[in-house]
């Protein structure tokens, strides 16, 4: 009797397994084939960005070749042809590698477009906003102090990588737009404050020397572009 029960029990719960199969079975085996899809997908995109970037950073060696070289103008197709197909930091750098080449042979304005676009590529906010002040130190050698300002407001922000730097050209700009006492708070703020580079400090303590001199005589003071970052202005 006892023999019976259990083999009633046994197929009592065969039964319920078999209808748990048919209820459940083809959604379980679609998981299983969506988990294995995926795990598949993301070894090939691992594989297939390694690939890119191994790729992308041949032809960035290639392109710096013909610079060293001297092949400026190889080069900078080079570079511009690698930016279109690259990962965003690879192309972001090749837009700023062209850019360098374009502002030495003269052409502020190809220049600041490639300043531009590689800010745009880059991901990180920081190199995104190293080439947007490299922009913005060319305009304001072309003395566009207007657009100066409208370029680096936000990289002036606290805490920004390049905020010493973009305050600088903010308080060039303000000068010579006729605005001293806005220059004047923006040079004594670098002039003072803690952790500013001592380049960057050295320089705020010069202008508001100028402007001291030039006022006390009763000119209007005006200061040149400041020049482009050394290395220790960069964060």
């Amino acid at each position: 009797m006892v023999d019976f029960i259990s083999e009633v029990e046994e197929e009592l719960r065969k039964d319920d397994y078999n209808k748990f199969l048919r209820k459940f079975g083809p959604l379980i085996v679609g998981l299983l084939i969506a988990v294995v899809a995926a795990v598949a997908f993301l070894e090939w995109r691992d594989y297939d960005s390694e690939r890119t970037a191994r790729a992308a950073s041949f032809s960035y060696l290639e392109a710096d070749e013909l610079l060293q070289d001297g092949q400026l103008e190889q080069a900078s197709r080079a570079f511009l042809a690698l930016a279109d197909v690259a990962p965003d930091g690879y192309a972001g750098l090749s837009l700023m590698r062209a850019a360098i080449i374009a502002a030495d042979g003269g052409n502020d304005a190809e220049a600041i477009r490639l300043y531009d676009a590689a800010s745009a590529r880059f991901d990180l906010p920081r190199h995104s906003q190293l080439a947007a002040i490299k922009a913005a130190y060319i305009v304001a050698n072309r003395g566009d102090w207007t657009d100066v300002e409208q370029r680096v407001g936000r990289l002036a922000d606290e805490g920004a990588p390049y905020e010493f730097l973009a305050r600088e050209l903010l308080a060039t700009a303000a000068l010579n737009q006729g605005e001293p006492e806005r220059a004047r708070a923006e040079f004594a703020y670098l002039d003072t404050i803690p952790g500013v580079p001592e380049t960057i400090a050295r320089r705020a303590e010069q202008a508001l020397i100028l402007m001291n001199t030039a006022e006390a005589v009763g000119e209007t003071p005006t200061l040149p572009a400041p020049e482009g970052p050394e290395n220790d202005d960069l964060p």
